[in-house]
């Protein structure tokens, strides 16, 4: 398990309408076990170990969303859990604006409420690295 920590950052708002997709909620339920809140919390990794320590989990242990068709933007996931013990996963959209430092992470519970988080705050995850 390797943990990482970022900062609580504002996002676009985009990622709503992409979480309420039923298809989304659906391979989300099935690969994470949870059914997600429709939105994303955006956390920016703190520094380059992180972003590299980052890049390493993502190629073990992502799960592919894929969509039901083509033309349609599909993804990944990374399983990973906010502490305290949050369950959770980071949804990478094939088609993102943001660069390797920030993740969008998803859970069955509005974060910034759940856990009195606002921009600025500083989050742990922790998750599966390639090398478990």
């Amino acid at each position: 398990m390797t943990a990482l920590y970022g900062r609580v950052a504002a996002g676009t708002g985009h990622a709503a309408g992409f979480m309420t997709l039923p298809w989304v909620r659906d391979g989300v339920r099935q690969a994470l076990g949870f059914d997600p809140y429709p939105g994303t919390l955006n956390v920016r990794l703190l520094d380059v170990d992180a972003v590299l320590r980052w890049g390493e989990i993502k190629k073990g242990a992502t799960l592919r969303l894929a969509p039901p068709a083509p033309e349609q933007c599909g993804g990944l996931l990374v399983p990973l859990v906010v502490a305290p013990d949050v369950p959770a996963g980071v949804i990478i959209p094939d088609i993102t604006g943001y660069e390797g430092d920030i993740l969008e992470v998803i859970a069955a519970v509005h974060l910034r409420s759940h856990l009195c988080l606002r921009d600025g705050s500083i989050l742990a995850l922790r998750c599966e690295d390639a090398a478990s």
